[in-house]
């Protein structure tokens, strides 16, 4: 079944991770935990930052997790409403921050356009949050060239349950075996396989090496820039 449609996970993929989050990250939990240098670092190490390189552990929380399980991880021992309170402010206090910190991993307009212009229709499968999503595409400079942006609160389970395969899917007319899902990450390749994607594409962009994702891909490539070129010669 040919290739119709293509989703790309965000983080990692379109956008340098490590880069952008880590230090936003670090200024969140400082303002909302009010905590210490030592704390901060310890709570970063418990959602999955690996202290001896800097970076996100592949498929951590918070590698690949929406962000109520990243609130889950750093405030489990307050109440729901606290909890939402801190989900809340996560989506939507720190915009200004955001803007300043967030990173793409390259160029990605010319990338966007050549698929675009090969009949590709696009769309973004995140398990960020809605809000925080449509404001990442608009800095990127893409939201004329997304169909969809699928998040964690716009399906009924996030990756990887394959509900974002099936709601684009649903948005596009598409056989789910007509779409391809691109991801750094064991959840988008997990969400190909669990939403019956045509293709799973892993890149290694993001904390993932190629041993941790390799097994789950279709194909595995660098980076999104080699993936009209890969889609080419299928």
């Amino acid at each position: 079944m040919a290739i119709k449609g293509i989703l790309f996970d965000k983080d990692g993929t379109l956008i340098d991770v490590d880069r952008t989050w880590i230090p936003i990250y670090r200024f969140i939990l400082k303002d909302q935990f009010n905590a210490d240098a030592e704390t901060v670092e310890r709570m970063l190490e418990k959602a999955g930052l690996d202290p001896a390189t800097g970076r996100m552990r592949a498929g951590s929380v918070m590698a690949g997790g929406t962000t109520g399980q990243l609130v889950d991880v750093w405030w489990s021992g307050e109440s729901e409403a606290v909890r939402a309170d801190k989900r809340r402010a996560l989506d939507h206090d720190y915009v200004e921050v955001v803007e300043r910190q967030l990173k793409p991993l390259m160029p990605l307009q010319p990338i966007m356009d050549e698929l675009r212009d090969a009949g590709y229709r696009l769309g973004l499968a995140t398990n960020d949050s809605y809000v925080s999503a449509v404001r990442h595409v608009e800095l990127l400079g893409l939201t004329p060239l997304f169909d969809a942006i699928i998040t964690a609160d716009t399906v009924p389970v996030a990756k990887p349950s394959g509900d974002m395969i099936r709601s684009f899917a649903a948005k596009t007319g598409f056989a789910p075996g007509e779409i391809a899902i691109v991801g750094d990450n064991t959840h988008d390749l997990e969400e190909a396989h669990n939403g019956g994607a045509g293709l799973g594409i892993g890149v290694l962009t993001g904390n993932a090496a190629h041993d941790d994702i390799a097994h789950l891909a279709d194909h595995v490539i660098a980076s999104v820039a080699e993936l009209p070129a890969l889609l080419r010669s299928l």
